[in-house]
């Protein structure tokens, strides 16, 4: 109505319904303005172009026309963005409730802060939502800025989004680009900011709850709480986030929680803890390892100590008949070798059984943390040792019976050692009776002991053990055997049981023996060729 009345007033107004419609239509392209107004404004240019051609020639109608045009595209474009599908997409209602919660513009540079969006992103969001006319865009110089149309707030109230009276003051915190919420000091909410909000992955639309409630509710959410100190509490969200709130009150007596995402920190301190954790195992280990041989050593040490006396004992009966044999075979016209020579090669040849068997201590591991195993005949071993325990100590009157154990597959220094220091040790010590025999897949070796009247004041376990053969029952039990003791009277019966692997019975060969534990895979024997047997 206005607009005619000016076309026809005289002198005409025009010109000035000109700029006013130019005015309109740069302002809606400039500001992307396309609200549901558009098509009203196309009528209201056409008509007065109508109503201008007359009177100026139609120069300034086509240009009237032209905005028509302009305006005219402008609701088409609205037309193919409808609005729910605008208020669906990512980030627009983040956008609508900073500008809400503002109550004023704010440029895009905060806005990409708030949001944590890139410059193009926001674009695209700014340019949907002028679209449907819900926010307006200013300029100054290269700076945008943004604020809330009337349609806009009322879209926000649909919403359900809190809109700040442009009239008052916004807090401080809503500009900080760090997540922020406050309450009062009973707990009732104040506000938070959006990173708050984004941070602790809120749903839209945003809403605050009591304090009490507020943590409650996202404790139940997080996978694991912990406090680092009284005012400081990290929750883990997920399998890779962790946040962490601290909590301090304010001047005006309100409770401030700054919020922040310490994942790559919780990141460092759980590999630093693994880390940690395994260190410790491996000391722990360590330790154990070092108990374990400081106790191997000290028991081989008491084991082996004694037996010294002995081999300088018989070192020195050699070195005697040595001088002996050289007088005599200076003096001797027949060059006969005197049986005291051959006393000699008996005495040194128990000496070496006795410092290969007894001055080494035992490797329970030996290749690649595994024991080694072998083959290895009992009876001779135990004959080996007779042997050389009768030899020093003539006196003893011991006796063994092995004969009926087979030969047998397993730890080979392991057994060497337990059944050469029972029987060298034993008879050092009043052991009168060795008996072995193979029972299922162990090799049982029983002594029987007298107490030894060197120590009238300990008993026959207590002696024996002191004297090393404490050193074999930690052998045995190292490698899975077990260790027995049985008192009668003034004996005493140890019994020594070490696993096997498998035995080869006597007349049976080598690869048909008899194998304990779990049946393995069945193969085809293999056809002997002309040289395997010897």
């Amino acid at each position: 109505m206005a607009i005619r009345t000016a076309l026809a007033a005289e002198p005409s107004l025009v010109e000035r319904v000109y700029d006013a419609l130019r005015d309109v239509t740069w302002r809606t392209l400039t500001s992307r303005s396309f609200g549901d107004e558009l098509p009203n404004w196309f009528d209201v240019i056409r008509h007065a172009a109508a109503l201008t051609g007359g009177k100026t020639g139609g120069g300034v109608a086509a240009k009237m026309l032209a905005f028509a045009d302009l305006i005219s595209q402008s609701a088409r474009f609205a037309e193919l963005q409808p609005l729910e599908e605008v208020l669906n997409r990512k980030h627009t209602k983040a956008l609508l409730t900073a500008l809400a919660g503002a109550g004023k513009s704010i440029t895009n540079i905060a806005l990409m802060s708030i949001l944590g969006l890139r410059e193009s992103n926001l674009s695209r969001v700014t340019g949907a939502l002028q679209g449907t006319g819900l926010i307006e865009r200013t300029s100054s110089g290269k700076e945008a800025s943004f604020t809330l149309t009337d349609r806009g707030r009322q879209v926000a109230k649909k919403l359900n989004i809190d809109i700040k009276d442009p009239g008052t003051e916004r807090e401080w915190w809503h500009e900080a680009p760090f997540p922020i919420a406050v309450w009062e000091a009973d707990g009732r909410p104040v506000g938070a900011n959006a990173a708050f909000y984004r941070l602790t992955r809120a749903q839209e639309p945003h809403a605050l709850q009591a304090f009490d409630d507020w943590k409650i509710s996202l404790a139940k959410a997080a996978l694991e709480h912990r406090m680092a100190s009284t005012d400081t509490w990290r929750l883990q969200i997920d399998d890779v986030m962790w946040i962490q709130f601290v909590e301090t009150v304010m001047p005006d007596g309100r409770l401030c929680l700054l919020g922040s995402d310490v994942s790559v920190t919780m990141k460092a301190m759980s590999d630093v803890e693994a880390a940690l954790k395994i260190a410790q195992e491996a000391e722990a280990r360590a330790r154990r390892e070092f108990a374990d041989t400081e106790n191997c050593l000290v028991a081989y040490q008491s084991a082996n100590s004694h037996i010294r006396n002995e081999i300088m004992t018989v070192a020195a009966r050699s070195n005697e008949r040595v001088r002996d044999v050289r007088h005599a075979w200076v003096a001797s016209a027949e060059h006969v070798v005197p049986p005291a020579l051959l006393a000699v090669e008996k005495d040194l040849g128990a000496m070496q059984v006795a410092v290969r068997d007894l001055m080494v201590p035992v490797h329970f591991v030996t290749h690649h943390g595994k024991p080694v195993s072998g083959w290895l005949d009992p009876r001779q071993i135990v004959a080996e040792a007779m042997s050389t325990a009768k030899d020093l100590y003539p006196s003893t009157q011991a006796t063994a019976s092995f004969g009926s154990v087979p030969k047998v597959r397993g730890v080979v220094d392991t057994m060497r050692a337990v059944l050469s220091h029972v029987v060298i040790l034993g008879t050092r010590h009043g052991a009168y009776d060795f008996h072995g025999a193979l029972k299922g897949s162990n090799l049982v070796t029983t002594v029987r002991v007298k107490t030894p009247d060197v120590n009238p004041h300990l008993d026959p376990f207590q002696a024996v053990t002191t004297s090393g053969l404490g050193y074999c029952r930690a052998i045995v039990e190292t490698n899975g055997g077990a260790f027995q003791e049985t008192v009668s009277g003034s004996d005493t019966m140890f019994v020594f049981s070490l696993p096997v692997e498998e035995a080869n019975p006597p007349g049976r060969a080598v690869g048909r023996a008899v194998r304990f534990g779990a049946p393995g895979k069945a193969t085809k024997p293999r056809k002997p060729t002309s040289g395997s047997h010897r």
